[in-house]
């Protein structure tokens, strides 16, 4: 490096926001092994205040490289895609964004010194003019993984080493049976890992493969939504080929295609253990195959206070925590964090003193000190099954994965009854519907009113992206009709804005909202008289039950999540007809 250069360098840094000289030509003569300049400036100097884009512009007015603030990567045509290989993309970090017959090739990068790349970019152009302009970093890998898709480079590799066109691999029945899953360079092993790990970088904890008429889809479920992944071109040459590797990696026989499969993956990530639930269903397209990810958590991930509730809350759970025996039901969708709300309540009660056993379908997440069972159907071990040898082992407190039937909800009403403290999940709409789901199952209402002490319903909302969030304003005739409690809390809103942390979205991760229905002696007499579902949440409403949406209003006003959110993931409150409420007990 010239000292001219090094100097124009030094004060591009002090310009975008070094502190002083020193560390300006520290960062200036910074270099890691394998690394570019750029990217170790940006690696080392980001979090300390540096400003990407004025660096950027002061880069460009020293190279002649023009500065763009924002990459639109939804106008670049596919034919201009189709001019640079994957490969070569993915390599050198350059992006085509436009071919013109008049001004020539408009090429993107953030790295003004790879000269290499250059080079070879001004070689695939074939001799045609090549303009360069300098867009930030996140946004360029951003477009290369939209504009080309999660393991493209892969892909290429793939249809190198099998030689011929893409339209010869359409019969290329080699492909789509072959594979070596012992050999961790094959093309589609490598090509599968790419897409588990960009899952696990975008926080998902779903991965859907989804065979479609004439492509093949591949979702991740992120903060609770669903999003497409950015995948190659005609990706459905692959299809056999990446289900059959993630039923390998599950091992499940891959030659069995027309009955449903259920497996499990071990990965590691890092320094981070992932849990990988695996499942297949037959579609009438082939194949479809969802990964439910789930990260290792150490014991402090349980602690009572991360389920955020408020005072009253914490007053009635931990009330319920303390009761010697009876049970307590957390319901709610699949999905709904039931799971991680009864690990926080074992883990707050797990002592010396307390011998707690769980059977769980599956074992999700190991809580010291705590006996765990895993269902096993195929031999015989289901939740009744083994609710009852449960029982024989002397337990205080006894935590059931899932109440699915009449008999598994009968034997954790007998060990309620018998002095023990029982946990559980039902799949309903709201905490009173809890009651109906039992009184369906064919329990007696005389043993459900004297076992069962609370339902326990909750909710993910996703909460607002701290890097994008802004205040915002609703109306107040919008904020009357959907019954917000302004007087109450207040009108303080925030939202997010949109942002590369949150992919626009304006959210970035969850949190629960809570509604408990205690049952009181009012609620018992309605249960053995078999009251209407209306009735019985008329009278916990009476009894000071807060619903899912009036907790969702509280984390609203917190500056948390916003009215869309909770208005999507609750009910509308039924309202009382005037009979319901004429049939109500004084």
């Amino acid at each position: 490096m010239t000292s001219t250069l090094r100097q124009k360098l030094v004060a591009a840094l002090r310009d975008a926001g070094a502190p002083d000289d020193e560390e300006a030509g520290r960062l200036a003569d910074l270099k890691e092994p394998g690394s570019s300049w750029i990217n170790s400036v940006l690696n080392h100097g980001g979090g300390k205040g540096l400003d990407e884009a004025r660096l950027l512009t002061r880069l460009g007015e020293t190279f002649r490289t023009p500065y763009e603030p924002r990459l639109d990567s939804s106008r670049i045509d596919r034919a201009t895609l189709g001019m640079f290989p994957s490969r070569f993309v993915f390599q050198h970090h350059i992006v085509p964004l436009e071919n013109n017959e008049q001004t020539g090739l408009t090429l993107a990068t953030y790295d003004p010194f790879n000269s290499a790349g250059r080079q070879l970019a001004a070689q695939l152009a074939g001799g045609k003019p090549v303009r360069w302009v300098l867009v930030s970093r996140a946004q360029l890998l951003r477009a290369v993984k939209t504009l080309y898709g999660v393991g493209a480079e892969t892909f290429d590799e793939l249809l190198k080493t099998r030689g011929g066109s893409i339209d010869d691999l359409l019969t290329d029945k080699e492909l789509v049976s072959d594979i070596n899953a012992n050999d961790p360079e094959a093309s589609v092993v490598k090509f599968v890992n790419q897409i588990i790990r960009e899952a696990i970088a975008e926080r998902a904890t779903d991965i859907h493969v989804e065979p479609l008429e004439n492509d093949l889809r591949i979702r991740y479920r992120i903060d609770g939504i669903l999003h497409e992944a950015a995948v190659p071109q005609q990706l459905r040459l692959l299809q056999s080929s990446i289900i059959s590797r993630l039923k390998v990696m599950a091992r499940m026989d891959i030659a069995e295609k027309r009955l449903p499969q259920d497996g499990r993956i071990n990965l590691s990530a890092g320094t981070m253990s992932i849990d990988v639930r695996v499942s297949t269903i037959p579609t009438v397209n082939g194949e479809s195959i969802s990964l439910r990810l789930l990260a290792a958590r150490d014991k402090e991930s349980f602690g009572f206070e991360k389920l955020d509730l408020d005072d009253h809350q914490t007053r009635l759970v931990k009330a319920l925590l303390g009761q010697p025996n009876g049970i307590v039901m957390v319901t709610g969708p699949t999905g709904s964090g039931k799971s991680t709300t009864l690990y926080s309540f074992l883990s707050s009660i797990n002592t010396v003193q307390r011998r707690i056993i769980t059977i769980e379908e599956p074992v999700e997440y190991r809580l010291p000190g705590v006996s765990q069972i895993d269902v096993k159907p195929e031999i015989g071990l289901s939740f009744a099954n083994g609710l009852r040898h449960i029982l024989r082992q002397d337990p205080n407190v006894i935590m059931v994965g899932e109440i699915r039937d009449g008999e598994t909800a009968d034997i954790a009403i007998r060990a309620a009854l018998t002095g023990h403290l029982v946990f559980s999940t039902l799949h309903t709409n709201d905490a009173v519907g809890g009651i109906t789901r039992l009184l369906d199952m064919g329990i007696e209402p005389f043993l459900l009113s004297s076992t069962v002490r609370a339902f326990l319903a909750q909710r993910l909302v996703r909460t607002v992206c701290p890097y994008c969030a802004a205040p915002a304003e609703y109306p107040a005739a919008q904020l009357r009709e959907m019954n917000f409690p302004a007087d109450e809390y207040g009108a303080k809103f925030q939202r997010g804005t949109g942002c590369e942390h949150c992919r626009q979205t304006g959210y970035q991760g969850r949190m629960a909202i809570h509604e408990i229905c205690v049952i009181t002696e009012r609620l018992r007499k309605l249960i053995v008289a078999k009251a209407g579902g209306n009735v019985l949440k008329a009278a916990a409403a009476a009894g000071g039950m807060k619903t899912l949406r009036h907790d969702g209003w509280r984390r609203v006003v917190e500056g948390r999540t916003t009215v869309e959110e909770v208005l999507r993931v609750t009910q509308e409150d039924e309202s009382l007809t005037e009979t319901d409420e004429a049939s109500l007990p004084g």
